[in-house]
């Protein structure tokens, strides 16, 4: 089953590809945003000058650290997606003639910004910070100067080395790799690894989903459209990675967030799954609730969004030509506006990978379970205080950004049955008694700590905890840290802790910035977070002791502390939270036909409208047995437990 996939999949990429090739070798025009300049001549000694497949770009030098880099910015992987290429699947860049002015940060693709703190930089510096347009598909490269031979004629060989291509996060609906904290130049002069980043289409215009209508073949609207963009990049950088001195058979994958739920997509994947062997997943895996959509709710999300632009849903049975025509003449920023109707709460965006028979062929754990994934390895891992970032942006009634709110316990309890409200009401109960300090329940600085917990495990550290586990099962290697280091430069509040996201300028060296007031100890954190990400991107392994950090599996689950005063290992982490979320709440589902595993697939957005397409978990037979006999236990105590809780809150009981 799988192989047929895997043929299918891998003939769509290279149609993509193939098309490249040929109009290569014909010559053709360039188009879009870049610049080009310059004659043929004197190009093979210029030193900014490299020849990739698609035509020569020139990059400009820096001297970072005392080294030079060699920094490449806005080079096309596609044709601009408008008009008719809107909703459809990338197209490879034509090649150009002359040399292409690599020296600009390209555009944004098109998104709205996040303004809930006017003027706050700590979120400023999430928000695009180019021109926001549909002409964005490019891609950026930083190289360590010594990496590529100065002029033609020199023949002496230079070992090939890595290359680390960045996706960035954003709930697939945000997100640039233009962002400062992307700027890669100090992990590129530190490490000797080539560094990648690109741009991909985000919110419907990256995944809207109207296969339903037009059939299973048809161009338009597929789905993933925002995932071929990343595979044609990373397909881009694969074939042109000699040219810049780097090794294409060592291509590793990283990513924060969305950005790591599209790594773990592209290891899995029989689209991408020969790209890459290697990926790193920051605070994101594809099995997270937020992570995926089943073919049925993007289809429902699409419904929405044509109605609410004014094209009609009801077209779409009987000419979704015309539907498409209608899609199409509508501006981008109507279609980026109108498609926020659908975030359906905390965590709940209207575009995720969908399910859709190609790229992500069936249910991400059973796709994982289909087991060949023996030649690779990951480096994952969570923050610690995962979901203080999306309690304060979703219930910011309740919370203030820059001081701990006193959370009262009817906010708590309320928070739950908002966040969980299609969930049963035994799970709720049980939720709520899982996360109760039962001996504080007047103290609503707990309840704020308990809420985020809430959030943080079941979104973000118990579905990576699970990936993990299910990864190791394969018998592929894998690594686990956890980033536990609270920034002394942190502008966000101190009850907020170690943020969602707070590791991503550690790794790309910016405490090494002289002109920022990191202390002494948090520069060495950042330069020990890149030479293991870089040792990995080389070995597979992040540590040169492998004692120091040893591989993470289901029964030995030892993960590494990144913290600037203290390193070490742990195990887990949150293991008693995780066996919470991945195999008892599913068991308290409604019925035999009901047990569905949460941490492990869940509900895409966290409504339960997609938790049937999770599998069941399979826990060992022990376990299982352990499992089913103390569900009758568990049941009665947990209603034993709600009642006390009742008379403990003088009749105040959660909302079912």
């Amino acid at each position: 089953m799988l192989g047929a996939l895997a043929a299918t999949a891998l003939a769509a990429l290279a149609t993509l590809t193939a098309g490249a090739a040929a109009a290569s070798l014909r010559g053709g025009g360039g188009g879009g945003s870049p610049a080009f300049n310059g004659s043929n001549a004197a190009l093979h000694s210029d030193p900014l000058v490299v020849e990739t497949r698609s035509g020569y770009i020139r990059g400009f030098a820096k001297e970072v650290l005392g080294r030079e880099v060699h920094v490449f910015l806005g080079v096309p992987f596609a044709k601009p997606p408008l008009g008719p290429l809107r909703f459809r699947r990338p197209v490879p860049v034509d090649p150009w003639h002359g040399v292409l002015d690599a020296t600009q940060l390209p555009n944004s693709c098109y998104q709205e910004r996040y303004e809930y703190f006017p003027g706050f930089e700590g979120e400023e510096m999430w928000n695009p910070n180019t021109n926001v347009t549909e002409d964005c598909l490019y891609l950026n490269l930083w190289v360590p100067e010594r990496l590529r031979l100065r002029h033609q004629g020199e023949q002496r060989e230079r070992p090939r080395v890595p290359m680390l291509v960045w996706i960035y996060g954003g709930g697939y609906m945000s997100g640039t790799s233009t962002l400062d904290v992307y700027d890669a130049d100090i992990m590129a002069a530190s490490t000797d690894v080539i560094v990648a980043s690109m741009n991909y289409r985000v919110g419907a215009f990256g995944f809207l989903y109207l296969k339903t209508f037009f059939g299973g073949d048809s161009e338009e609207a597929p789905g993933n459209m925002g995932m071929w963009d990343q595979a044609l990049a990373i397909r881009w950088l694969k074939d042109n990675a000699a040219a810049f001195g780097g090794d294409p058979e060592l291509i590793t994958l990283f990513g924060e967030s969305a950005g790591g739920g599209s790594v773990s997509l592209h290891l899995l994947s029989p689209v991408t799954r020969d790209l890459a062997r290697r990926g790193i997943m920051q605070s994101g895996t594809l099995n997270a609730p937020w992570s995926y959509m089943t073919g049925e709710k993007a289809t429902e999300v699409a419904r929405t969004l044509v109605d609410d632009v004014g094209c009609n849903s009801t077209d779409l049975n009987v000419s979704p030509s015309k539907v498409m025509a209608c899609l199409r003449a509508v501006d981008s920023k109507t279609l980026s506006v109108q498609q926020w109707n659908s975030y359906w709460g905390i965590l709940g965006f209207p575009s995720a990978p969908t399910i859709d028979g190609v790229f992500l062929p069936k249910h991400p754990l059973d796709l994982l379970k289909d087991g060949g994934f023996e030649d690779t390895e990951i480096l994952i891992g969570s923050n610690q205080d995962e979901g203080t970032y999306f309690i304060l942006y979703d219930f910011i009634d309740y919370f203030e950004k820059d001081a701990p709110s006193f959370l009262q316990r009817e906010k708590f309890l309320d928070i739950v049955n908002t966040i969980f409200k299609n969930l049963t009401p035994l799970q709720r109960q049980a939720i709520i008694i899982q996360y109760t300090d039962w001996d504080n329940l007047k103290d609503g600085y707990a309840h704020q700590k308990q809420i985020a917990d809430v959030v943080g495990d079941y979104y973000f550290i118990c579905p990576t905890n699970h990936f993990a586990q299910v990864f190791a099962d394969t018998n592929a290697n894998v690594y686990y840290y956890y980033f536990t280091q609270r920034t002394s430069t942190n502008l966000w509040g101190e009850w907020m802790g170690v943020m969602h996201g707070d590791e991503v300028e550690y790794v790309f060296g910016h405490p090494l910035n002289m002109s920022i007031q990191f202390r002494d100890k948090e520069r060495d954190l950042s330069l020990r977070m890149m030479q293991a990400f870089a040792r990995f991107a080389l070995t597979g392994k992040p540590a040169a002791d492998e004692s120091s950090w040893p591989p993470y599996s289901r029964d030995d689950p030892i993960y590494y502390v990144f913290n600037a005063e203290h390193s070490g290992t742990g195990r887990g982490p949150r293991s008693q939270e995780c066996a919470f979320w991945n195999e008892l709440l599913p068991a308290l589902a409604d019925g035999p036909d009901r047990v569905r595993a949460c941490g492990g697939g869940g509900a895409a957005g966290g409504d339960g409208s997609a938790w049937s397409s999770a599998p069941a978990p399979r826990a060992p037979p022990a376990l299982a047995l352990t499992l089913a006999l103390a569900l009758a236990v568990v049941a009665a105590a947990a209603a034993t437990a709600a009642l006390e809780a009742q008379q403990l809150l003088g009749g105040v009981r959660p909302a079912v």
